[in-house]
């Protein structure tokens, strides 16, 4: 029986979504685009294309998941502010210079469409990774320091630290440290 694998979109970034389709970097990886049907499930969640699941192929997979690791690795050294691999940035220009998803109405509804849809999504999504690489913007890409999944940094200070605040690692973080406190400032017993 196959497992359904839900994908999560707090990322703040449509590239930095597909980077996190492989989770636990670094740890024990989780790999969520395991088959090509993995593939049309994400880019319908992502609002990008609906694509008959046998019409993505093993090769757009492929595809797929080599952009998100040139995305990643330019995430990354953008965090270290090193520079970027050149490789990599050939990469998502390639990939980004494709056909992108065009918008088309039917009745009321905006749907995108194109000729090549999987090729046409890839090349939106490498769009979007240029534009939070360039230097003007590339400070506010992290990496949440629970479980490493990478967002883009949208609050207008520009300090979040966590994936989520609200229920998720950074939540669990801020619980931790409150319980901490708690210990500390309990009265110890003595014997």
């Amino acid at each position: 029986m196959k497992t359904t694998i839900t994908f999560e979109f707090i990322a703040g970034a449509l590239s930095l979504n597909l980077v996190d389709t492989a989770g636990k970097r670094g740890e024990s990886p989780v790999e969520r685009l395991r088959e090509p049907e993995d593939l049309a499930v994400w880019l319908e969640a992502a609002g990008l294309v609906r694509i008959p699941r046998r019409f993505v192929t093993v090769a757009a997979l492929a595809s797929a998941c080599e952009l998100r690791e040139a995305i990643h690795r330019c995430a990354v050294a953008a965090i270290s502010r090193s520079n970027l691999d050149a490789d990599d940035v050939r990469k998502i220009n390639r990939t980004a210079a494709q056909m992108p998803l065009r918008p088309k109405l039917s009745g009321a509804e905006v749907l995108l469409s194109a000729k090549n849809p999987v090729e046409a999504a890839l090349s939106t999504i490498a769009a979007n990774a240029i534009e939070i690489l360039a230097d003007a913007v590339r400070e506010r890409i992290r990496s949440c320091p629970e479980c490493h999944m990478m967002f883009f940094d949208t609050s207008r200070p520009g300090k979040r630290r966590w994936c989520s605040s609200a229920s998720g690692c950074g939540n669990r973080a801020k619980v931790r440290k409150h319980r901490a406190r708690q210990r500390r400032a309990a009265p110890r017993r003595t014997a």
